[in-house]
């Protein structure tokens, strides 16, 4: 997969965060996976996002994935915001809804990591090329949906001219569901080799907080797995104080809770951080995470409350991966 890699990139201070949002179709999440459940009225809802991205200068990525880009409606929204140059467009594959049609639809096919090499690579190209058409530039920047990315993946990406990956979720496993296993990969941006060419990883953040946290990446995923008995350990370990891990998203996290946790990683030296979260969220309805306008109104709220901390109490700075690519680069 991704692990012929360099040293994870050491920073020093500002600390520096990407939004990336999985913009793609709204679907029930609980329901088995749908080629025909391809609706995107949601990104007629991302206005109410974008509003407090310009507030606070900050350019998110929207990784689109086909029924985005089919859709003319949603994909002229977005265009227009990067043709101002208050968005960047990167490629997010969600293989089920992205032809050709050729596997069957299941959770294993779910991860196009899955996929044989010439499958996933076709999927990806056809994905690719539509982007192109249809926003006038070819994207560099890849997620893969549901993180699934696999051993062909980084060689995919390399032939087809993308420059950043944003698929590994550090210090996770996604095994038992059939998908990749992100143990042992750096949880701060690294370079990983693929055939001559250097492509950058920014890791979605999964930080810590805690008397342990300095060694939150070693220690959670061997104490506190997914499954079984290993997963009471995690209510274990947050109770004593000892070691509790946070997703840097606004989707069943508080602005407070991810604070703590940037004010933690900031203290033992890691000062980068991937803010993302999926499209729908930000439609009623639209994923598990907003159920109600009380509940929409709550995530933006912390939206805005995090961004603020962000970057005027930690001093931080907005980047784009194209410009975090560009800085470590240097």
């Amino acid at each position: 997969m991704f692990s012929k890699r360099n040293k994870a990139h050491p920073f020093t201070s500002p600390p520096l965060l990407t939004v990336v949002i999985d913009t793609e179709e709204e679907f029930d999440w609980a329901a088995p996976f749908d080629r025909n459940s391809r609706a995107v009225k949601n990104i007629q809802h991302q206005h109410l996002a974008q509003e407090i991205f310009k507030k606070h200068a900050i350019v998110p990525t929207y990784c689109i994935d086909c029924p985005v880009v089919e859709d003319d409606t949603a994909i002229n929204i977005l265009k227009d915001w990067a043709d101002q140059g208050d968005c960047l467009i990167g490629t997010h594959l969600h293989p089920w809804v992205s032809p050709p049609d050729d596997e069957e639809v299941n959770r294993v096919n779910s991860y196009a990591g899955n996929l044989p090499y010439e499958l996933e690579k076709a999927k990806l190209s056809r994905l690719t090329d539509l982007i192109e058409k249809k926003t006038g530039r070819r994207p560099e920047v890849f997620k893969a949906g549901r993180y699934g990315a696999g051993p062909n993946t980084a060689r995919i990406l390399k032939q087809l001219g993308y420059r950043v990956d944003l698929s590994v979720v550090a210090d996770t496993d996604f095994s038992h569901d059939s998908g990749p296993n992100f143990i042992d990969l750096p949880s701060q941006p690294y370079w990983f080799d693929v055939a001559g060419t250097r492509l950058l990883e920014l890791p979605n953040s999964r930080g810590y907080d805690g008397l342990l946290a300095r060694w939150g990446s070693f220690l959670y995923p061997r104490l506190a797995g997914a499954e079984g008995f290993r997963s009471l350990m995690a209510g274990v370990l947050v109770k004593s104080g000892l070691l509790e891990r946070i997703p840097l998203t606004p989707e069943g996290i508080r602005a407070e809770d991810q604070k703590r946790m940037v004010r933690r990683m900031c203290a033992v030296g890691k000062n980068y951080f991937n803010y993302a979260y999926h499209s729908s969220s930000l439609m009623v309805g639209g994923a598990p995470y907003v159920k109600n306008a009380q509940a929409l109104e709550v995530f933006l709220e912390d939206m805005e409350s995090f961004f603020d901390f962000f970057i005027n109490d930690m001093g931080g700075e907005p980047k784009t991966p194209l410009e975090m690519h560009d800085l470590l680069s240097g």
